[in-house]
C-alpha cells in the first residue's frame, strides 16, 4: 500500500473513531450554573409541613449507586457507558423517588441533573421541580436547605447563550456573552402561590441569546408571551424565545398551578 492511501485510511479511521466517541459519550447540551440572588425561603415552602413523614423515607442507594457508577464512565470516558442503560434504569426507579430518604435524594439530584445535562429532555428537569416539592413533606427544614443548595445549580443551565430555565424560584443568573459584555437575566415569581413568572433581561448592548423555558407536564394551557407575541408553551417541553435582548427586556410566563394537584395525584 503507498504512503498516499495510507494516509487517506489513517484519516479515515481517526474520523469514525472521533464520530463513535461521539456518539457513546454526548457532548453536555446545557450545563448546570452558579445561579445567585435565590430568595431566603425554601424552594416551595408554602408545602412544607408541621410534621416531617418519616413513613415515606427509604434507602434506595443500592439502585442509585448503579446510576452513579453510570455517570462515573461518562466522566472517565470507560467504554462501558451505556447512555440508553442508563435513562432506561433512572425510568425504572423514578417512580419512588417521593419515597427516598435524604442520602438518596442528594445522589438523586445529582444523576437527575447530569441527565438531563446530557440530554436536554424536559423529564429530567421535570423531576427536580417534583423533587423540590415532595422534600416539602418529607425532610426536616435542615435537611431541605442542604437539598435547596443542590437544587441551585439547576435552577438555570446553560450551553454558551442559550439559557434554559429549569425551575421557578426567584434567582439570577450573570455571565459574559460570547461576544462580550455582561449578561443578568433575573427570574421573579411567587410559584406555586402563583403561576406567573417573569424573566428579565439587563445588560450594556444588545445581545442574541436563546432562551428555553420548561412548561410543567401539567400545565395545559401555558402562555409564554413577550413584548405581545405569544410562543408555542407545549407542557412536557421547552418554550423557545430566541431572539436579540435589550436592557429593560422581559418575558411574562403564566402557568395554571391550578391543574398542578389534579395531576400529581394522578401521578400518584
Amino acid at each position: 500500500m503507498s504512503k498516499k492511501y495510507g494516509s487517506i485510511y489513517s484519516v479515515l479511521f481517526v474520523l469514525l473513531f472521533s464520530c463513535s466517541v461521539d456518539e457513546q459519550f454526548p457532548s453536555k447540551i446545557s450545563e448546570k450554573t452558579d445561579a445567585n440572588v435565590v430568595s431566603d425561603k425554601l424552594f416551595y415552602s408554602e408545602f412544607k409541613t408541621t410534621e416531617t413523614n418519616t413513613s415515606a423515607k427509604k434507602n434506595f442507594s443500592a439502585e442509585i449507586d448503579s446510576l452513579l457508577l453510570f455517570k462515573k464512565e461518562y466522566d472517565t470516558r470507560n467504554k462501558m457507558f451505556n447512555l440508553a442503560e442508563m435513562e432506561k434504569h433512572w425510568d425504572f426507579i423514578v417512580g419512588h423517588s417521593a419515597e427516598f430518604d435524604f442520602e438518596s435524594i442528594r445522589n438523586w439530584i445529582g444523576v437527575t441533573g447530569f441527565l438531563f445535562e446530557i440530554t436536554g429532555n424536559a423529564k429530567y428537569g421535570q423531576e427536580l421541580d417534583e423533587t423540590a416539592f415532595y422534600s416539602g413533606s418529607a425532610f426536616s427544614e435542615t435537611e431541605l436547605q442542604e437539598i435547596q443548595k443542590q437544587l441551585i445549580p439547576w435552577i438555570f443551565t446553560k450551553n454558551l447563550d442559550n439559557i434554559y430555565v429549569n425551575l421557578f424560584v426567584n434567582a439570577s443568573i450573570k455571565y459574559d456573552h460570547s461576544l462580550r459584555g455582561a449578561v443578568e437575566i433575573t427570574q421573579e415569581t411567587s410559584y406555586p402561590e402563583s403561576g406567573k413568572i417573569q424573566i428579565r433581561f439587563k445588560m450594556q448592548e444588545k445581545r442574541y441569546i436563546e432562551l428555553f423555558i420548561r412548561i410543567p407536564d401539567w400545565a395545559k394551557g401555558a402562555t409564554v408571551e413577550e413584548k405581545g407575541v405569544k410562543y408555542v408553551a407545549v407542557p412536557g417541553k421547552y418554550c423557545q424565545v430566541l431572539r436579540k435582548w435589550s436592557e429593560g427586556d422581559f418575558v411574562e410566563i403564566n402557568l395554571p398551578t391550578g391543574q398542578m394537584s389534579k395531576w400529581r395525584k394522578k401521578r400518584d
